[in-house]
């Protein structure tokens, strides 16, 4: 059966952490070309998504987007990492001394990556269930590949 090099798809899931929304797209190309656009929480799983893609696809040039919402009444619980907090305030507060600089925000410090996390053990059950939804996401753009190349073939 022929399959088209062009495809789209997109699946949500839903959870009690919120939802996952992936997008999926694929234009011709020679070979197999992934690209990725991740939340910054989910880039550490962007080698096992190109190996997943590369189990299943043999060519085109594939753009996968990841859309995350988590449900803000369920995160009640943040973790601060106050050693990173201190050292932020004490370099700022070098800063102000060296310079006509404003004072120190709280906010700013608590923006400061790696400040504030929520719970790892949530986040990687969430990051099992965003892959379950790939799968899906995945089967229903093959599907569309399918459907495209049957209708080409029918030309």
């Amino acid at each position: 059966m022929i399959q088209s090099m062009t495809g789209y798809a997109r699946y949500e899931h839903k959870a009690d952490w919120g939802s996952a929304t992936w997008e999926i797209r694929s234009v011709n190309q020679r070979y197999l070309e992934t690209y990725f656009r991740l939340p910054e929480a989910f880039r550490s799983l962007e080698n096992t998504l190109r190996e997943k893609f590369r189990k299943k696809l043999q060519r085109g040039k594939v753009e996968c987007k990841l859309y995350i919402h988590m449900d803000e009444a369920r995160q009640t619980e943040l973790n601060i990492n106050e050693p990173l907090a201190k050292s932020v305030i004490a370099g700022a507060k070098w800063v102000s001394q060296q310079s006509a600089a404003g004072q120190l925000n709280p906010i700013d410090v608590l923006k400061w990556p790696g400040v504030v996390s929520n719970d790892e053990q949530d986040m990687d059950e969430v990051q099992k269930e965003v892959l379950a939804a790939l799968d899906k996401a995945t089967a229903d753009f093959i599907d569309n590949r399918k459907s495209e190349g049957s209708a080409i073939d029918r030309m």
